[in-house]
């Protein structure tokens, strides 16, 4: 019967176009649910391999002139195979992979398989790609073969330019035999291990039991086969040609940014953008592929946000023979949600020991947020296993990239149908700390991290900054800053809520411009003899140029009932102890300048702008959720912060001031420790509302996922009731049960909190103007300074009627409604606690 049935299909394909036979090929090709070879030979020379396998480290694996090669020396490099696996279920299977030696190397290494990849932590195919263990099975320069920890020795004369390795198994056993092209065999090496199952990988410099080093030599792989009753296809694991999207939508223009994987030179270069109009798809816009970010931007004006609109994007793969086979990543831009409530989730810091989230992510969905907000370190340093490549260039974009990709694949489903607003921090771009200093290259032979600038290239960290915020509306003001660095920081205004987006660290001065103490110039452990060191004018928090953007941002109220600022870091203090409680790591610090309440000028001048449009502000990067009502002249005179929890989170902080005698007053009701009015080292004065500290166990060595929980990570959602001009504010825990809450188990101490837009004014503003009515409601409100010119506050009303409560006194202008009709009112003058005037205004 499929002899027949290859013979009609061969028929057919002699009078079928080139594109539908390729279709037809492999339905032949997939007859048997459990088999699947891999050569090679018809893939382009690149890096990334296919949709079926992932490398890891991605950089140091290419296809090469037919055959997969790997090219770098980490120990246990590996690449899975994604789309087939070794089932649970009973039978049997049968695996073999030819490989040969490229580079011997210094220190002799190996070649061969890993069997059953298998993660338990989570049985999820990304979880078992980087955490899985799996049985060794492969040949070693050091002249044995291996499986499991039984070893045979090879032949005298082995010849490794080219060898076989072929295993066969079943639910319990695995034998395995290597032989070389010239025949030489190994003796048959034996294995038991029950439950056999996972994934299958290629594995060079396999790390062997003992204090063995792995070697470093390279070897290429090709004819990769599995077959048997227990091989079981998963199509649904596979990861390309299109990784993810993210989109944004802002006053009817959709900027989508697709990302690609390395593909090669003489790959297809060109993706489309795909909508569904009226029942059928049609291309809107083709766009090339960016040879550094590999990323496709496409950006579609006139959009009607009123309606869901599907989308796809079509990548049309080709092999070396010229054979085409079209591939389509599919989503939804949802309407433009302007008549509800918005659900906000917001995310930070990524370490991938908590790697994919499975929990958080499975709990950020059911919560179903309209937008996403991910605040910085997406990636950091150590994450996949293996440590960053610096240098040269072209290999630091791929190290980058390779860590990226695991952000997209965690959350790429989330982020396909929901706007996603990113922005990179510190880890982001190989930073510990960063102050940018407005694009200064870091001097030579600097700490990274201690002192201000950008060590890396600039067209990597423009690579960054592409993958992370190409989807953004475009700059406020595009101009690079210094080695022409690009920038992002911009406005986006989706459900009736306009949000600032800005960076604290690029334009932000370096630690060394004040530090006078021994030690590292960001760590602060007492304070120096002459505070008013820390702080003059000259510093810079986040730049003239980014406050220009804000102050025309606060008075664009166009669309918008509530303004709301996203940014990397918390503008305090907030934070006693890092690293450890006992000192063994870091430890106690007074003050750390990587922290937003340093410099404090610069910090005031950002919060005093925030008040006036009663902003609210959303942060994360600090390993440690707080909310905190921000203060300049007293206590709780300006705006709301929620600092999210982390994702997953490696580096922990705690803000203990009542263990370390620091005097804490005026605790909200809830009474928890560590909160109320607290002044930070550089004279910051802090309401802090609820803090999530860890508590002295961090560390759980039998589940990644418990050790997330125990290390504070988690998310934040933040609800903007648009009518009522209310916030609400939840902080989850890693591990909570969203759908069942328990209020003390899953949200951190403290939370939910809810508070009103106008909250962000502050309090204890005694200077009273008279009481505004006005015939329309929802108007715009513009309060301005009539001796020094300035504005004071901007608001939209929540319904007909508000009495303004400023922090200063004088003489104003008052200005209600917008465009050309408007209403203004000159001289009012404040008065002092209490005002009976009331004003009445009448909008034609």
């Amino acid at each position: 019967m499929k002899n027949t049935l290859i013979k009609s299909l061969e028929n057919l394909l002699q009078h079928t176009p080139k594109i539908c036979c390729i279709f037809l090929i492999l339905i032949v090709s997939c007859t048997s649910e459990n088999q699947y070879t891999a050569s090679f030979k018809n893939v382009n020379d690149r890096i990334w391999i296919g949709k079926d396998f992932w490398a890891i480290p991605l950089e140091d694996w290419k296809v090469a002139d037919g055959k997969l090669q790997c090219t770098g020396n980490e120990p246990q490099s590996r690449v899975n195979l994604l789309t087939y696996k070794i089932a649970p279920d009973p039978g049997d299977f049968e695996i073999s992979v030819e490989a040969s030696l490229i580079e011997k190397g210094d220190i002799p290494g190996s070649a061969g398989l890993l069997i059953g990849v298998y993660d338990e932590e989570d049985p999820d195919v990304r979880a078992a790609c980087y955490f899985g263990k799996g049985i060794h099975a492969g040949a070693s320069l050091q002249g044995f073969a291996f499986l499991g920890n039984e070893r045979r020795d090879l032949p005298e004369g082995f010849d490794f330019s080219e060898f076989n390795i072929s295993v066969k198994g079943n639910d319990n056993q695995i034998t395995m035999t290597v032989t070389d092209n010239k025949g030489n065999k190994s003796e048959k090496l034996s294995f038991d291990a029950d439950n056999i199952q996972g994934l299958v990988a290629i594995a060079n410099n396999i790390t062997l039991s003992g204090n063995e080093k792995p070697g470093n030599s390279g070897f290429s792989f090709y004819n990769l086969k599995v077959s048997g009753s227990k091989i079981t296809k998963t199509p649904e694991n596979a990861f390309g040609p299109v990784l993810w999207t993210m989109h944004t939508l802002n006053e009817n223009i959709l900027k989508l940014l697709a990302f690609l994987p390395p593909v090669g030179t003489d790959d297809n270069q060109e993706v489309q953008l795909q909508l569904n109009i009226n029942g059928s798809w049609e291309t809107v816009s083709t766009q090339k592929i960016d040879p550094d970010s590999r990323t496709a931007l496409f950006t579609v004006k006139d959009w009607d946000s009123s309606k869901d609109v599907d989308y796809q994007v079509e990548y049309i793969e080709k092999g070396k023979d010229g054979t085409e086979m079209p591939e389509y990543y599919k989503g939804t831009i949802r309407r433009d949600p302007v008549d509800r409530p918005l659900k906000f989730g917001g995310l930070t810091c990524q370490y991938s020991s908590g790697f994919p989230y499975t929990p958080l992510v499975n709990n950020l969905t059911s919560l179903e947020p309209d937008i996403l907000y991910f605040s910085g370190d997406q990636i950091y340093e150590a994450n996949g296993g293996y440590p960053i490549k610096r240098e040269p260039e072209d290999i630091s974009i791929l190290s980058y990239l390779g860590k990226y990709y695991m952000f997209g694949w965690a959350f790429g489903d989330l982020m396909r149908e929901r706007p996603t607003i990113c922005t990179p921090d510190d880890h982001d771009v190989f930073h510990g700390n960063l102050w940018g200093e407005g694009g200064e290259a870091m001097p030579p032979d600097s700490r990274i991290g201690t002192v201000g600038g950008y060590y890396q290239s600039a067209k990597m960290v423009n690579v960054v900054n592409r993958t992370q915020c190409g989807q953004l509306p475009d700059p406020y003001d595009p101009t690079p800053v210094k080695q022409d660095i690009s920038v992002w920081y911009t406005s986006l205004n989706y459900g009736r809520i306009s949000f600032a987006i800005i960076s604290d660290r690029q334009f932000k001065s370096g630690p060394e411009t004040v530090a006078t103490w021994e030690g590292r110039n960001d760590h602060l452990t007492e304070l120096p003899g002459d505070p008013s060191v820390l702080d003059n004018p000259n510093l810079k928090m986040i730049g003239d140029r980014q406050m220009k953007f804000l102050n025309d941002w606060i008075s664009d109220w166009k669309d918008a009932d509530m303004k709301v600022l996203l940014s990397q870091t918390v503008f305090a203090n907030a934070a006693t102890h890092h690293g450890s409680k006992d000192g063994s790591f870091d430890g106690f610090l007074l003050g750390d300048l990587d922290s937003g309440g340093w410099p404090k000028s610069g910090r005031d001048k950002v919060v005093k702008l925030m008040r006036k449009g009663a902003v609210f502000h959303i942060n994360g990067d600090q390993h440690l959720p707080t909310i905190i009502q921000y203060g300049v002249e007293d206590y709780r005179d300006a705006g709301y912060s929620f600092c999210t929890p982390p994702i997953s989170s490696i580096y922990v902080r705690w803000f203990l001031p009542d263990e370390v005698g620091y005097p804490v007053l005026d605790r909200p009701q809830h009474g928890y420790p560590n909160t109320g009015n607290y002044t930070d080292a550089f004279g910051n004065k802090n309401y802090v509302y609820a803090v999530g500290n860890p508590g002295d166990i961090i560390t759980d060595r039998t589940s990644r996922y418990n050790e997330s929980q125990l290390r504070v990570s988690g998310f934040g959602m933040i609800t903007f009731d648009q009518s009522e001009r209310s916030i609400s504010i939840d902080s989850w825990r890693f591990l909570a049960d969203v759908e069942n809450p328990n209020p003390i188990r899953d949200q951190f101490p403290g939370w939910p909190l809810k508070i009103s837009q106008f909250d962000n004014f502050g309090f204890n503003a005694k200077n009273i103007l008279p009481r505004i009515t006005v015939n329309k409601p929802n108007q715009l409100v513009q309060v301005w300074n009539e001796k020094t010119g300035e504005l004071v506050q901007v608001f939209r009303m929540k319904g007909t009627e508000i009495q303004p409560n400023l922090h200063e006194s004088g003489i104003f202008t008052l200005i209600v409604g917008e465009e050309k009709t408007i209403e203004k009112i000159t001289g009012i003058k404040s008065k002092l606690n209490n005002n009976e005037e009331t004003i009445s205004i009448e909008l034609i």
